[in-house]
C-alpha cells in the first residue's frame, strides 16, 4: 500500500498508485444521500447532503486537500429545471500524517448541497435525484471511493416537514459553515512568507485555539500557520507553498476555532498587496 509519507503523494496526481481494499475489509467511509425535508415545494430550494461516516483514523478531503489527496466531487442527474449548487464546504480540520498536512473531515460529516426546485414542478409528482459521488479516503494508505446514490421525494404544495432522521446532521452542518464577517483584511508578501492582518468586530478571543486555511491551492504551505494577537488585530503568518508561482489578487482565508460540538469558522477575502517594483541601485 502506498504510504502518505512517500514523496509521490507530495504531488498527488491521477498517475499515483493507490491501495485497493481487501474484499473482506469494512468500508473506511460509508456514504448516504439525504434530504433535510420529506418533500419538495415548487419554487423553493431544498437542502440535500452527502453524509459521510468515517471509521476511526480515516479522513476525506476539503476543497483544498493540503499536501496530498483529492476533494470529494459530486455529479448530479436531475429532472429538467432542477439545479444543484456546489458543495457548501464545512470548515475543515488539519491532519498530520507522516510529516504531511492534509485538510478535510473525519467522524460523521454532512456536505450540504442546495438544489433549486423549479416553480413549474408538478404537485403530486415524485422527483428522483441521483448523484455520482467520488472521494478519496486516507489513513496511512489511501483508497478511492465511488458510489451512485439516489433519493425520491414527492412534490407538495405547502411547506414540507423536516425529516426527523437528519435534523441533527443538518443543524451541525450549519454550525460548521464559515461565517461571513465585517472584518477588515489585508495580505502582503514578506519574503518567503505571507502575512494576513484581520481587524474588526467579533474577532475570536486571544485564548481561542485558532487555525487558518486558504481555499486556493499552491499559495500557503500546509504547515500550521503562526497566529497571534497584535492589539485589536489578529495576524496570520504562513510560508509560501513550494509550488507557488503567481500571486492571486486576494487570499480566501478561513479562520477556525474550537467550539462545542466541533470547529467553528469565519471566511474572509484579504486583498493581496502588490510587491513594489524593484529600484535600480
Amino acid at each position: 500500500m502506498l504510504r502518505l509519507a512517500t514523496a509521490s503523494l507530495l504531488a498527488f496526481s491521477a498517475a499515483t498508485s493507490i491501495a485497493a481494499p481487501a474484499k473482506d475489509d469494512a468500508e473506511p467511509v460509508q456514504v448516504e444521500l439525504v434530504a433535510e425535508h420529506t418533500a419538495l415545494v415548487p419554487g423553493q430550494a431544498e437542502q440535500f447532503g452527502l453524509l459521510l461516516r468515517h471509521q476511526p483514523h480515516w479522513h476525506t478531503y476539503w476543497v483544498n486537500p493540503g499536501d496530498s489527496g483529492l476533494p470529494t466531487t459530486l455529479e448530479w442527474t436531475l429532472p429538467a429545471g432542477f439545479q444543484a449548487d456546489a458543495i457548501a464546504w464545512p470548515v475543515p480540520k488539519r491532519f498530520e500524517v507522516g510529516g504531511l498536512y492534509n485538510f478535510g473531515y473525519d467522524g460523521e460529516t454532512l456536505l450540504p448541497i442546495s438544489i433549486a426546485v423549479p416553480a413549474e414542478a408538478t404537485v403530486g409528482s415524485t422527483v428522483r435525484a441521483t448523484v455520482t459521488a467520488k472521494w478519496l479516503m486516507c489513513r496511512e494508505e489511501c483508497i478511492p471511493g465511488k458510489a451512485s446514490l439516489s433519493i425520491e421525494l414527492p412534490v407538495v404544495r405547502e411547506d414540507a416537514k423536516p425529516d426527523t432522521r437528519w435534523i441533527r446532521q443538518f443543524s451541525d452542518a450549519r454550525l460548521a459553515q464559515p461565517q461571513a464577517t465585517a472584518w477588515k483584511a489585508s495580505a502582503r508578501e514578506d519574503g518567503d512568507r505571507f502575512v494576513v492582518t484581520l481587524s474588526g468586530p467579533g474577532l475570536p478571543p486571544a485564548a481561542a485555539t485558532l487555525d487558518a486555511f486558504v481555499a486556493q491551492r499552491k499559495v500557503f504551505d500546509n504547515k500550521p500557520p503562526t497566529i497571534r494577537r497584535d492589539g485589536d488585530a489578529v495576524i496570520v503568518e504562513a510560508g509560501k507553498s513550494e509550488y507557488f508561482t503567481t500571486a492571486p489578487s486576494d487570499i480566501e482565508l478561513w479562520l477556525t476555532a474550537d467550539g462545542v460540538g466541533g470547529p467553528r469558522g469565519w471566511r474572509v477575502r484579504a486583498p493581496l498587496a502588490a510587491n513594489p517594483p524593484a529600484t535600480a541601485p
